[in-house]
């Protein structure tokens, strides 16, 4: 297996920034070239093929043989030089766990209260694409070890910009079907603690 090389440990939150801002272009140009190819035999190779031909869209990173390599490929394992505090978080649990539970439980809410109802699914299925985006955030922000604070930080501030995304399109569904005006608004509420929850986290990536 490639090995990721060393010098992505000394980028600043800025550098990090860029290589997200570059594989999410990335993931967009795949799901933008995927119809035309879907269903074509080499469909994949003509789908990485199309992206290849974009040097704005390959990683900055290289691994050991040669190729690039997408931001997520070069998170550290959990044991690799971050130090554990047995006294920081209640047996079997990871710190922040709690938030991917909070977040999953209202995506969970909202899917089955929207699942049933035809006059609102496209509106609704464009919040639970927002929820799924938040948790995969949220999920990378956790994962990243405390030895590289300036991805942490990075992540951290990318799960806050989603969280008020997703509170903006909850806003906006409330204007547009007053009949779900009540439950769209409970959501907000209980995004707007978990915003603090997760704004005391990410404060603590120092």
């Amino acid at each position: 297996m490639s090995t990721p090389r060393t010098h992505h440990r000394n980028w600043d939150e800025f550098r990090w920034e860029q290589e997200i801002r570059r594989d999410e272009r990335r993931i967009n140009c795949y799901f933008r070239t995927l119809p035309s190819c879907l269903d074509l035999p080499g469909e994949e190779e003509m789908v990485n093929g199309t992206i290849a031909a974009q040097s704005d869209l390959l990683s900055g990173v290289t691994v050991s043989n040669g190729t690039s390599a997408p931001w997520s490929y070069l998170q550290l394992p959990e044991d690799e030089g971050e130090d554990h505090d047995d006294n920081s978080r209640p047996e079997g649990r990871r710190p922040g766990e709690y938030l991917i539970e909070s977040i999953d439980k209202l995506a969970s809410q909202w899917n089955v209260h929207c699942a049933l109802k035809q006059d609102i699914q496209y509106a609704a299925l464009s919040i639970a694409c927002a929820y799924a985006k938040l948790l995969a955030r949220c999920a990378d922000f956790l994962d990243v070890p405390y030895n590289n604070i300036p991805l942490k930080r990075c992540l951290g501030k990318r799960c806050l910009f989603d969280l008020l995304e997703l509170n903006t399109f909850l806003e906006m569904f409330a204007e547009s079907a007053p009949g779900e005006c009540a439950f769209a608004e409970f959501q907000q509420k209980r995004l707007i603690a978990l915003r603090e929850q997760l704004s005391n986290m990410l404060a603590q990536c120092k």
